[in-house]
């Protein structure tokens, strides 16, 4: 069997400059860029890894930085936030690999106009993955609570993200990067006692639903929703169709696009449509064989290299509805990481383009009135300046005086 589709492109860059200078620069576009109209507003500046925004209103955020702050914005008012767990990430001494860590997404409980608890994930100092809910008072928690731990250690995990699918429940993703391959399989993500390379679902208080899957050789549910998945950096849970998206990334090239399904096995890494980072295969069985009990994606990208292909690395997933950018409603929007832009994916052309919005974009949201936000990552490693900026439609032209 075949995947439903796989897009290839031509492009790939240089992602740093020599060690004199510490700007990272955009590469080329991987895919045609799209002419679509927008405007561009920075909101605020200052951060370094920004990675999770969850926003409260128009004009009113709170947004996690990976280096483990945790950051309020009211109108033009930017305060830190007090009291936030210690968190693990790059370039701690003495620590195993870490790709990735420390405090990643945040998320409002549907009711938080009413209960006030806030959602954050994060790698946390003793090597966990966890997640805590907390509420706020005069900038500083009051209130806290690790509603999940993982059963193992997880430096090697990468991004977790929250959806929401109703006032209980929510869905997290755990990742799993290990550097596997044919001839080393490393089958965390395929081992149903292990919590990494799964998407889990929880109740609001941490909970397990009763309504989980029952895998077999289980008495009971587990937290664990779908498993074999290399790192879901991208999930959304659209209501109206009951959908949940994940966008996971592949080792060199083989991103996913997947429809997430109950109970669900996405073959990581006994079946993957990239390769290793080496040049070495990965795949461990045929896609014949993978089709019989694994769940394939609808759609993949690579982008072909001399060395085998690339990977675009996408950071963040969203459906647009009832956006103030017409061009991009009904379209699935998503960040890469390794070319450094915004992508735009119509899942019924199958059809990705790259738009004008550069830097590493690691959260991309909607407002209310239907502007975007996006969190770019800091382009020059001497600085903290990353940014949040505002996507919004161009304004119409007047008509010339009479």
């Amino acid at each position: 069997m075949k995947i439903k589709s796989q897009i290839l492109s031509i492009g790939a860059g240089i992602f740093l400059l020599g060690c004199t200078d510490a700007m990272i620069v955009v590469p080329e576009a991987p895919f045609p860029i799209a002419d679509d109209s927008f405007v561009i507003d920075t909101v605020a500046t200052g951060f370094t890894i920004p990675y999770g925004i969850a926003i409260v209103g128009e004009e009113e955020y709170f947004i996690t930085d990976r280096i483990g702050k945790m950051f309020h914005l009211d109108g033009n008012n930017l305060t830190e936030l007090m009291g936030l767990p210690a968190v693990v990430t790059f370039g701690v001494p003495g620590l195993p690999a870490i790709l990735h860590g420390g405090l990643m997404d945040i998320s409002l409980h549907p009711d938080y106009a009413s209960n006030g608890w806030i959602y954050i994930c994060y790698l946390a100092e003793d090597g966990f993955a966890k997640v805590s809910r907390l509420t706020l008072e005069n900038h500083t928690i009051d209130r806290f609570e690790t509603i999940f731990i993982t059963r193992d250690q997880n430096y090697t995990g990468n991004g977790m993200r929250i959806a929401w699918q109703d006032e209980g429940h929510f869905f997290l993703n755990v990742g799993n990067s290990d550097f596997s391959t044919s001839t080393n399989p490393i089958m965390h993500a395929q081992d149903l006692n292990h919590d990494a390379g799964k998407i889990h679902r929880l109740g609001e208080d941490g909970g397990i639903p009763s309504d989980n899957p029952l895998f077999d050789g289980s008495t009971s549910p587990t937290s664990i929703w779908s498993y074999g998945h290399r790192d879901v950096q991208g999930l959304f849970y659209e209501r109206s169709s009951d959908t949940l998206y994940g966008l996971e990334h592949g080792p060199k090239g083989g991103d996913e696009f997947n429809i997430i399904e109950k109970g669900g096995n996405y073959g990581w890494p006994l079946l993957s449509f990239g390769i290793n980072y080496d040049g070495a295969s990965v795949s461990t069985i045929s896609e014949d064989s993978a089709f019989v009990f694994t769940v394939f994606p609808e759609h993949t990208w690579t982008v072909p290299t001399r060395s085998g292909g690339q990977a675009l690395a996408p950071s963040c997933l969203l459906k647009v509805s009832g956006s103030t950018i017409s061009d991009w409603n009904d379209h699935f929007i998503f960040g890469s990481l390794a070319f450094r832009r915004l992508m735009k994916y119509n899942p019924e052309t199958q059809e990705t383009v790259a738009l004008n919005v550069t830097g590493r974009v690691r959260t991309i949201k909607q407002l209310p009135g239907g502007d975007l936000l996006a969190l770019v990552e800091r382009n020059d490693l001497r600085r903290a300046n990353g940014k949040i900026i505002k996507i919004r439609q161009l304004p119409k032209k007047e008509p010339d005086d009479m």
